[in-house]
């Protein structure tokens, strides 16, 4: 019965037969093993293509390891128990090896291994493709120690395979005359090789002799490179580092290191080319092909011929069919042996920075596998005996592992315990902490209510400190509104747990209404789990459960005034039960708070007082500003108005005559000429005149003024014109006919004011004279009250003056020489819609204190008599509240003063605050 099950799961009526495919497809060790499994897939692929074996289509399952050994266990289980494949493929680490044996026993299938491993075993059911130690190991040392690398540094990960590696390298060296200088077994998972590589850099070998698996590769190389230890410095020889791990690690990591395998992708064969480009074709141009890939490819050809040979997918026949079984790999020429290894050839290659190998050295004929070192082939007495105790070796090694893994692990569990220890005493600490606190508490808020007598501070205080102490979820105080019916409660204060600021809580009220009344009279409110208290009926115990809420303690406060109030902690995240002591303690908190309460009320009846008078006398404050602002303002605005009609009043009174003589002079001039030009034809026609006339002529000295009148007509016309461009500025100054804001041109304004003011600047006693340099920009047409703008350019040029005056009579005085006074005025276009004007002297500057007060209403620096104080500050209000700019001043003392006058060019522009008045305007 039990040959035909066998025979029915050998042969699925399907026509199919079930293999399995186990790799590490996840975890440190799927950088290395998920190409083997696309390695074994593309086999099956094409023998299926090819017809499949013994007729039926190979059919995969795939399963992924985890890259931990007792998971291969498990899946191996799973493929052979539930799956029902008739073989598996996969496999990396030694550890995993081992513990699947005991599966494959049980259920009498075979496993095929294709990666090199550490030998001294032989079992019968699995078929190891990968290389022994004497068909990479030993040649690597023996090639290393033939070129001068004789101090060796062992690096492994921590379990069978490198463990067994480096003892049989230890005992090579031995033989060879070498050392080992020191040597490191890292975790798996390891990531950080700093300790290692530093412990390298002190032994300084000659060569690091590396058994790193997986990831560990990619790592340990970057973290090599950064260390600055070069390949020509120390080398790395590695047994487990392919193609694939190479593809992610840097070039210049990478680049001079050597790596001892059977195959390399960049071997020049024809059978390996084809290999390479159909694995390219069908899995990417960027993927590679590697030594475990190879042999992961060619072991699913060897089964599928020693199936055939068989004609069976039966364990026992297939194995026996497939000792001898040869095969043109790749590799080359591969054979297996009967001791379930293959004859593989051995390569060492040095690593290029395009990831790939460059051959050193190639073994002169394929190895024969030795994975007892050839004690079972040799005629001793006790070979069997050898044989068994070698056996024994990795078992032991894998007890060790196994032992110092436990080790580690109690190491931890200890750590754990003295955690959990001091956490016991932390939590005895916090109790002692918490009984301080309370009185801590309590000193608090009689220190609080000693202190302040605000009755929001005080509420706030309590509310905050409840909430620490207690360390619960939320803390309310709460007002009840007696004479209102609706919402009789009314929250004062609340603080929440940070954790709970993403939960959903219900309003701070909506626990309190649900209680009602029931508050008050079973004060105080004890509760540790609402569905279950008895205080409560049916109603309220289900509308709270429904809002989250599992415990509350609550306590009304009543005060000599009448007022009523409520403590209240909640509690939604998780059961909480309250101690007697934080009942009494929040009671007493309730009493301390009735009393500030009261206290709290006098005060704030007394600083309602206090605050109405405080207020009268606030407005009585800002109408005597108001009233002097008014003031102000009327007497510039009546001192303008009648300064601009007096000017304007001159200049048209001016104007009238000096017309009358501007416009006669052309005709004087011309009636002169033709004077002039008859009294030459008499001369001409008369040369010798009456005596009379003679002696008038000598007397007068008529050559002279023949000469003279053109010059003293042109004088005069240039003085007519002097005057007409006086009057025009005197005009412009007082704007009379622009009174309306309309565009005007800024520069003719500063212009006028500049002329006004000329005789200020010319050489006077006791003055230099002033050296004014007009840099105009470019400016358009900007709307504004051109006559209120004049003024203050005239106060700004008029302080300006006076300052330059003041300088010049101190140096005058002193007998100092100081720089020539100039005055400098810029004009330019600060954002597409505002506009500057910067008038700057070198005078004597400002100090902070008085550029504070610069604006203020009859504030002035100079002597009694010559100044009203009100320039500045009108000049502030007509820039500012009339056309929408600012003004400010940069000085210090020393350096001069500059005045920034910034207005939009059209008053319906948006207000824009420049970066210059940001960071000029004084604090």
């Amino acid at each position: 019965m039990s040959s035909l099950v066998a025979q029915r799961t050998m042969n699925p009526p399907d026509g199919t037969v079930r293999v399995g495919i186990l790799h590490s497809l996840s975890g440190p060790l799927a950088i290395s093993e998920s190409s083997l499994k696309d390695a074994a897939l593309m086999a099956i692929a094409e023998i299926n293509q090819a017809g499949g074996v013994l007729g039926q289509a190979i059919v995969p399952v795939v399963e992924d390891s985890a890259s931990d050994p007792y998971v291969f266990e498990q899946k191996a289980r799973k493929l052979l128990k539930n799956e029902q494949v008739v073989t598996l493929f996969g496999g990396w680490s030694s550890t995993g090896r081992k513990l699947v044996l005991p599966v494959l026993e049980e259920f009498d299938r075979l496993l095929w291994y294709p990666v090199q491993y550490e030998g001294l075993e032989c079992s019968k059911y699995i078929f190891y493709t990968g290389a022994c130690p004497n068909q990479q190991v030993e040649p690597a040392v023996n090639w290393l120690f033939q070129h001068q690398h004789r101090r060796f540094y062992l690096l492994g990960m921590d379990y069978v395979f490198p463990r067994v590696a480096n003892k049989i390298i230890k005992a090579r060296l031995k033989q060879l005359g070498g050392m080992t200088v020191g040597e490191a077994y890292p975790a798996l998972e390891t990531t950080d090789y700093r300790s290692v590589i530093e412990q390298i850099k002190q032994a300084r070998p000659d060569v690091v002799f590396s058994t790193l698996n997986g990831n560990g590769n990619v790592e340990f190389y970057q973290q090599y490179h950064a260390a600055g230890i070069s390949a020509a410095e120390i080398p790395i020889m590695a047994v487990s580092v392919t193609e694939d791990e190479l593809q992610r690690i840097t070039p210049a990591a990478m680049a001079g290191h050597y790596a001892t395998w059977s195959y390399f992708q960049s071997i020049d064969s024809l059978p390996n080319q084809a290999f390479v480009e159909r694995f390219k074709t069908l899995y990417g141009a960027e993927r590679v092909t590697s030594d475990p890939v190879e042999a992961a490819y060619s072991q699913v050809y060897l089964w599928k011929q020693a199936v055939e040979t068989a004609e069976s997918f039966e364990t026992h026949p297939v194995r026996c069919a497939a000792y001898g079984q040869t095969l043109i790999a790749p590799s080359g020429f591969i054979q297996i042996e009967p001791n379930h290894h293959v004859w593989k050839s051995c390569r060492i290659g040095e690593i290029l920075p395009t990831g790939q190998f460059q051959s050193l050295y190639v073994s002169e004929r394929s190895i024969k596998p030795q994975p007892w070192f050839g004690v079972d082939e040799s005629d001793l007495r006790d070979s069997a005996l050898i044989l068994d105790l070698l056996a024994e070796v990795p078992q032991v090694i894998q007890y060790s592992c196994q032992l110092e893994r436990k080790s580690r692990e109690l190491e931890v569990a200890m750590a754990e315990l003295v955690n959990t220890n001091q956490h016991l005493q932390q939590a005895k600490n916090q109790l002692l902490e918490l009984t301080k606190r309370e009185e801590l508490l309590k000193r608090r808020l009689s220190i609080q209510i000693r202190s302040t007598l605000e009755l929001e501070t005080i509420v706030r205080t309590a509310v905050q400190e409840i909430h620490h102490l207690f360390e619960i979820d939320r803390c309310e105080f709460l007002w009840y509104n007696q004479s209102e019916e609706a919402a009789r409660f009314k929250l004062a204060h609340e603080v929440s747990a940070p954790h709970l600021t993403h939960r959903s809580l219900p309003p701070p009220t909506i626990a309190v209404e649900v209680l009602g009344e029931i508050l008050l009279k079973l004060s105080p409110l004890w509760i540790d789990n609402i569905a279950t208290a008895p205080q409560l009926d049916t109603r309220s115990r289900e509308a709270l459960t429904d809002l989250g809420l599992v415990s509350l303690l609550a306590i009304a406060i009543y005060t000599n005034s009448g007022q009523i109030g409520a403590i209240v902690c909640e509690h939604y995240s998780g059961s909480r039960s309250w101690s007697t002591d934080e009942v009494e303690l929040l009671q007493d908190v309730a009493d301390q708070l009735a009393i500030a309460i009261d206290q709290a009320e006098l005060y704030a009846q007394s600083r309602a007082t206090a605050a109405a008078a405080q207020a009268q006398a606030q407005r009585l404050t800002q109408a005597l500003a108001e009233l002097r602002t008014t003031q102000t303002q009327l007497i510039q605005t009546e001192k303008m108005s009648s300064l601009g009609q007096l000017v304007a009043g001159i200049a048209h009174e001016i104007n009238n005559p000096v017309n009358f003589i501007y416009g006669n002079l052309s005709y004087a001039n011309e009636y002169t000429q033709d004077l002039l030009k008859l009294i030459d034809l008499y001369q001409q026609h008369y040369p010798e005149p009456a005596l009379e006339i003679q002696q008038h002529r000598q007397t007068n000295d008529f050559e002279f003024l023949v000469a003279d009148l053109p010059k003293m007509l042109s004088s005069m016309r240039v003085g007519a014109d002097r005057i007409r461009q006086i009057v025009l500025s005197l005009r412009n100054f007082s704007r009379l006919d622009e009174s309306e804001m309309k565009p005007v041109n800024i520069h003719e304004g500063i212009d006028s004011t500049l002329l006004i003011l000329q005789n200020r600047f010319k050489v006077r006693p006791g003055s230099q004279g002033i050296e004014v340099i007009k840099q105009y920009g470019d400016l358009p047409q900007v709307e504004c009250y051109a006559g209120q703008l004049n003024q203050v350019f005239m106060n700004i040029l008029s302080n300006a003056i006076d300052a330059l005056d003041s300088q010049s009579e101190a140096a005058i005085a002193s007998g100092l020489t100081e720089p020539a006074p100039t005055i400098t005025i810029r004009t330019e276009v600060l954002h597409p819609e505002r506009v500057a004007v910067r008038i700057q002297d070198n005078g004597p500057g400002m100090a902070a204190f008085v550029v504070q007060r610069l604006f203020d209403p009859f504030f002035t620096t100079k002597p009694v008599g010559q100044g009203t104080g009100l320039g500045l500050s009108i000049s502030y209000q007509i820039i500012v509240e009339k056309h929408r700019g600012t003004l400010w001043c940069n000085t210090q003392p020393g350096t001069g003063a500059e005045f920034w006058i910034e207005i939009p060019i059209s008053q319906s522009a948006p207000f824009l605050v420049s970066e210059a008045e940001a960071a000029s305007v004084p604090e």
